[in-house]
């Protein structure tokens, strides 16, 4: 059973062995009134609105004891993004596994809770970021749900600083990158009710561009983004996971339409409308 648990509005986790988690740690205390605490062993920071600060001993993707650590409203990893492109870039999803691989982390089949309101505050203000800090031709966008850690009840998102070596020390990604995860951590504290529209993403490739897109340009957020590459391993459950796994109620489903083949969207139709799940095409 967990017990003690430090309490907490927003609790953000750079990983120790995480080069970029590093360097955004070290622009948020510098930049960020933080104070040093020591609670149930565990060193951390904290700020005056509850936004707590902390490392963590592994990797971000097998990071799933935290919620027997912490408890908040929710939960931000300020982490790399790799990528053999190498190509910059500033990304923000919600993590978990599809299909019965869990190669990075995480539970087969399982989904954190996606909280779609501060995934898309989080890319509003990565383009901000971007281009008050001379990033503008920087890959900014959504990614689709992938990899671990599988938190069971905190809502749950990254927020990374991509794609190589490069990349992950520059001072000044970090820096805007650490404006982002602030923004997101201090509106959540803030604002009870962001009155967006809540969508549910299906189909279309890994950095979502249309998705990207839609959520950047309009009143919707999105919270999970099943993408089209997993389709021939999911089940029904899957689907309704998506929807039962974000954080605030789901308004609609939204079908990259070219991004699935056709034999994927009858299998994905029928359920949306048993569930009774509005759905629109894109």
């Amino acid at each position: 059973m967990t017990v003690n648990r430090i309490n907490g509005e927003v609790v953000i986790f750079t990983p120790k062995i995480d080069i970029a988690s590093q360097n955004i740690k070290h622009q948020l205390l510098n930049n960020y009134d933080f104070k040093l605490r020591e609670e149930n062993n565990l060193t951390f920071h904290f700020n005056d609105l509850g936004i707590i600060l902390v490392d963590c001993d592994c990797d971000s993707i097998y990071a799933d004891y935290v919620e027997d650590l912490f408890n908040a409203k929710l939960f931000i990893f300020a982490t790399r993004h790799s990528a053999a492109s190498g190509i910059p870039a500033l990304l923000t999803h919600a993590p978990g596994n599809w299909t019965s691989k869990a190669p990075f982390g995480g539970r087969p089949r399982s989904i954190c809770i996606a909280p779609a309101s501060s995934l898309k505050i989080a890319l509003i203000e990565l383009h901000k970021a971007a281009e008050e800090y001379g990033l503008e031709d920087w890959r900014v966008g959504l990614e689709v749900t992938h990899h671990g850690p599988y938190i069971k009840n905190i809502p749950t998102m990254f927020i990374e600083l991509g794609s190589n070596e490069k990349y992950w020390r520059n001072e000044i990604a970090a820096k805007a990158i650490a404006q982002v995860v602030m923004k997101v951590a201090e509106k959540e504290v803030v604002s009870s009710n962001f009155n967006f529209k809540i969508g549910v993403g299906f189909g279309g490739p890994h950095y979502a561009p249309r998705f990207t897109k839609l959520v950047y340009e309009s009143e919707i957020a999105i919270g999970h983004i099943v993408p089209g590459y997993v389709f021939d391993e999911i089940t029904r459950s899957e689907v309704i996971s998506a929807i039962s796994r974000t954080y605030e109620k789901v308004d609609f489903a939204v079908i990259e339409w070219k991004g699935l083949k056709k034999h994927h969207k009858n299998f994905l139709i029928p359920i949306l409308n048993e569930l009774n799940m509005s759905w629109k095409r894109i």
